[in-house]
């Protein structure tokens, strides 16, 4: 419990010292968000299903017709034969009940999960812009603490030469140094080369100008992992992939009603009305009206729509099954990153708390003790080293802290902590 409330308390203090740093992140991500033509592209796509859903299950149109019927062939005339007449027909093909309400409700819930995609998307979107950012920042602080490093591998190789040439250390003192220098300034072009790849990345993310220069931190804390709790729950109102497939199965289980009303047969209703012209002693050229109903024999549409109510049944089953093994992935992955998380957040404090004191000290001690006589070049080297190699690591799980962060933000659909992203 004591150990859970420490975290906590680190974890607002790690938030509100770099406030500005997330802010910055942040606003990238908005850009990001708002710029990218794959995001205009499945609004487009949601928009189009929702056009689609406002007619669906909209009944055949009505028909009406013009019958010139029973002319002689002779004249083709109307006023030559008792027969002989213009007909005026409507008519009207039923839809059984239920059936539009079943047609909007799955054409909406897949425009539902058009909508969940898109957040998906952008939410993945965000994730790949925040690891961009801090694998960006990590680069920068590395390349500065090398570059330090470097000044003082300079300033070592200095006095190391001074000294061999007066015979007080030998050679291979100077060529350690050498080495050290130069593996330095080789890392150096590493870092440069990464920037310039990050930096690309971000400027693909935003839409921007490749030669746009991005702010970074320049001393970023370790983030604190959250208390663990049941993600897979929490995960369900915040995750837009649930959410997807959550209205894919309503969609699913919409279209199998639909395919079973579907199945009842749709009745033609009409009514006519007849015009006569023609008079005589036996029939006065009375006008007709004519109602009737056509039902057709489901000899063939009952097996389709059989069928169709099956498949979607099945899509039904298969999206269930889908939502379960996507709870289950959030769950393991939410493992794993908690578990790294907790060491680089460990090993960040147990750096910049006890292993990078005692080694500057020791840095410290040894120069001392070399300027007296009383440590040699060696003791100094493997210091300068052991520094280097302990603030680098620093750097490393201090970032990897906030990388964890983010990838937890992704695959949960919210911030792990409880705060803002």
């Amino acid at each position: 419990m004591v150990r859970q409330l420490l975290i906590c308390m680190s974890l607002v203090v790690g938030l509100e010292a770099h406030a500005d740093e997330t802010d910055a992140v942040e606003r990238l991500v908005d850009e990001a968000t708002t710029a990218h033509p794959t995001i205009a592209s499945l609004d487009h796509r949601e928009r189009a299903l929702r056009e689609q859903a406002a007619v669906a299950g909209a009944w055949p149109d009505p028909v009406l017709s013009v019958e010139y019927s029973n002319a002689p062939v002779t004249s083709f005339g109307l006023t030559e034969h008792p027969m002989s007449g213009l007909q005026l027909k409507a008519q009207q093909m039923l839809r059984p009940v239920g059936f539009s309400r079943h047609r909007k409700a799955s054409a909406g819930y897949r425009a539902d999960a058009a909508h969940a995609s898109t957040q998906e998307f952008q939410l993945q979107l965000g994730w790949n812009v925040r690891h961009a950012w801090w694998m960006l920042s990590r680069t920068r602080l590395l390349r500065g603490v090398t570059q330090a490093h470097l000044a003082r591998a300079e300033e070592l190789l200095g006095a190391a030469t001074a000294r061999y040439e007066t015979g007080a250390v030998g050679q291979h003192t100077v060529l350690r140094l050498q080495v050290l220098r130069d593996r330095l300034q080789d890392d150096l072009g590493d870092f440069d080369s990464q920037e310039a790849e990050w930096s690309a990345v971000l400027s693909e993310a935003v839409q921007g100008d490749e030669r746009r220069t991005f702010p970074t931190p320049a001393d970023p804390v370790a983030i604190a992992p959250p208390v663990p709790r049941d993600w897979s729950t929490a995960a369900r109102d915040t995750r837009p992939t649930l959410a997807r497939i959550d209205a894919e199965e309503q969609a699913a289980r919409a279209s199998a009603d639909a395919a079973r009303v579907d199945a009842m047969p749709d009745p033609t209703l009409w009514v006519a009305y007849r015009i006569r012209l023609v008079q005589t002693d036996q029939d006065p050229g009375t006008n007709f009206v004519s109602v009737g109903i056509g039902v057709p024999i489901p000899a063939g549409s009952a097996r389709q729509s059989a069928g169709a109510r099956g498949a979607a049944l099945e899509e039904q089953q298969a999206a269930a099954s889908r939502r379960e093994a996507t709870l289950d992935q959030i769950d393991r992955d939410m493992a794993t990153i908690l578990s790294r998380w907790d060491r680089a957040y460990q090993k960040a404090q147990t750096y910049a708390d006890t292993l990078i004191p005692a080694a500057r000290t020791t840095l410290e001690t040894a120069r001392s003790d070399f300027a007296v006589g009383r440590a040699d070049f060696a003791s100094l080297f493997e210091a300068e080293v052991a520094l280097l190699d302990l603030e680098r690591a620093h750097i490393v799980a201090v970032v990897d802290t906030h990388l964890l962060h983010a990838q937890a933000l992704a695959t949960l659909g919210a911030d792990p902590t409880g705060e803002a992203p």
